[in-house]
């Protein structure tokens, strides 16, 4: 998987929020980002090339699977769920998506 600098400064400031709203590292929040990102490309067959050249609808739907994939593993593991979770998650879709229009 390579990653474009645009795609770095997208995983970076969504980590970024991770770590400031749950207690994830700074590692293991690049680590459950690009996990669910490797999760979500392989499901769809697809590179960040095709989706960065795809339509906006596209581009929307990866990053909600994506975030569907981050919400799962933080509700899975309770050391980092957080009592604002709904209102983490939704800042962390407003960090992608800006990044990504």
């Amino acid at each position: 998987m390579t990653v474009s600098n645009r795609q770095l400064k997208l995983i970076k400031e969504a980590a970024e929020l991770l770590v400031m709203e749950h207690r994830l590292t700074t590692n293991n929040a690049i680590l459950v980002i690009s996990s669910a990102l490797r999760k979500e490309l392989g499901i769809r067959q697809t590179s960040f090339e095709t989706l960065e050249s795809g339509s906006k609808i596209e581009r929307t739907s990866f990053i909600r699977s994506v975030i569907k994939h981050v919400q799962t593993a933080l509700e899975n593991n309770p050391y980092w769920r957080s009592h604002n979770l709904d209102k983490s998650i939704k800042n962390f879709y407003q960090v992608l998506h800006r990044q990504w229009d």
